[in-house]
């Protein structure tokens, strides 16, 4: 199935790309950041990652679409500084 907008709540990960869940999203992982339930840094990585797909599928409905997305991520190690 392809990641379009839904409006049915069990419909996940579909549900984050109607139009109110869309701009909800970084609110409601930026509250959970502040209490600490996710790591600090998912609001962006979510703003970024949904940034790439809308610019994914805008490539493709223009026909320019080239598919290249590279994201590189580290994890501390927590005996280094």
């Amino acid at each position: 199935k392809p990641l379009t907008p839904s409006w049915n709540p069990f419909d996940w990960p579909r549900f984050q790309f109607n139009p109110v869940m869309f701009r909800l999203m970084p609110v409601i992982l930026g509250f959970f950041e502040l209490i600490r339930v996710v790591p600090k840094g998912t609001t962006n990585t979510q703003v970024m990652l949904q940034a790439g797909g809308i610019g994914c599928a805008g490539g493709g409905l223009t026909g320019c679409f080239t598919p290249m997305w590279l994201m590189v991520g580290t994890k501390k190690d927590k005996g280094r500084k």
